[in-house]
């Protein structure tokens, strides 16, 4: 608990001291409970509070965990803070949507009760780690995590240019933000190359917080333009264990789209209904797609990117879970 300790200084200026739950406390938990985390008890100011250190961030569904805290709340007498090593965004999510208490030393503070929101970075404080990507410069590295038999790290900048249909200067632009948020380096000097952490999971860590939801808009249409990709929950059969709602969704990339809606080829073009969903994107989904997908599916982690943050549905979530956990861990 000292790094908890630590951070709490750190950020609120106050001494925290933390010690390990009495036996007696222990003795009043279920078993499954005091067998399954660590309990440490502290104060702040007037009010008692037990921390309950979790060894693993499992794919837990939020509102049952919260059902889990209540009854330890009630056994004991004291509100709970949840103590994480890591978190993912999915996770943080959802311990905030049901409004648990929760600390990741170094990284983030929430406390409801406090009204305490707080996000702290790896990197100097002028260096904001939610800087988010420039569409391209997030294309490479998604690309880099899933097609690890074909590195970026193989093709100059110009090789680079011709595989993604980007701008030679396009790919300097965005080779050099990902230099200027620390996910990149360069090497070669007439050829230049990038060089990425080889390290899925590690490099995921530092990534996720920057990286974009591909989606710039959704509309929808009766008549569906050949050769789409399918995503949103269409897409997710695929990856996960969840089967596709009624409502058909296709990603287009954006410069597509504009070309489509300019010669008036979308059939009924409107934001509200339709029989199919067009998500406009910010890049090309088939550059990504193509060598991962058997069924003609956006690529599994722009659709983690583009559903994360959209729905309070703990079905997705899960599924979500399951993306990540199969195409990162």
């Amino acid at each position: 608990m000292r790094n908890v300790e630590d951070y709490f200084k750190e950020i609120l200026g106050f001494e925290l001291k933390c010690k390990p739950a009495t036996k007696e406390d222990l003795g009043k938990l279920p078993f499954v409970y005091a067998n399954k985390y660590n309990f440490y008890e502290t104060n702040y100011f007037e009010d008692k509070y037990l921390l309950m250190e979790v060894h693993k961030e499992d794919a837990f569904e939020a509102a049952q965990f919260r059902k889990q805290i209540i009854a330890i709340q009630q056994a004991l007498d004291k509100k709970i803070i949840v103590v994480l090593n890591d978190i993912s965004a999915v996770t943080r999510k959802r311990l905030i949507e049901q409004r648990i208490n929760f600390i990741v030393p170094g990284k983030q503070m929430y406390l409801a009760e406090m009204y305490i929101d707080i996000r702290e970075f790896k990197k100097a404080k002028s260096f904001e780690k939610s800087f988010s990507l420039l569409p391209s410069a997030q294309l490479i590295l998604l690309y880099h995590i899933l097609h690890k038999e074909d590195a970026v790290s193989n093709y100059t900048f110009k090789e680079l240019a011709e595989k993604t249909g980007y701008s030679q200067m396009a790919i300097t632009k965005a080779v050099n933000n990902l230099k200027n948020v620390a996910f990149a380096n360069v090497t070669g000097t007439k050829e230049k190359r990038i060089e990425l952490e080889k390290d899925i999971p590690k490099l995921w860590k530092e990534i996720e917080n920057s990286l974009v939801n591909p989606v710039l808009k959704t509309v929808y249409v009766d008549e569906k333009p050949e050769g789409l990709y399918k995503c949103n929950v269409t897409a997710l059969e695929e990856y996960t264990n969840m089967n596709p709602g009624s409502k058909e969704y296709y990603a287009i990339e954006k410069n597509e789209f504009y070309e489509l809606e300019k010669n008036n080829k979308l059939f009924n073009l409107n934001e509200e209904n339709g029989f199919y969903a067009l998500e406009v994107w910010k890049y090309n989904p088939k550059l990504l797609t193509d060598g991962i997908s058997r069924n003609n599916n956006v690529d599994p982690l722009s659709l983690y990117l583009s559903l994360k943050d959209k729905f309070a549905d703990e079905r997705i979530d899960m599924a979500l879970d399951q993306i990540i956990e199969k195409y990162i861990w």
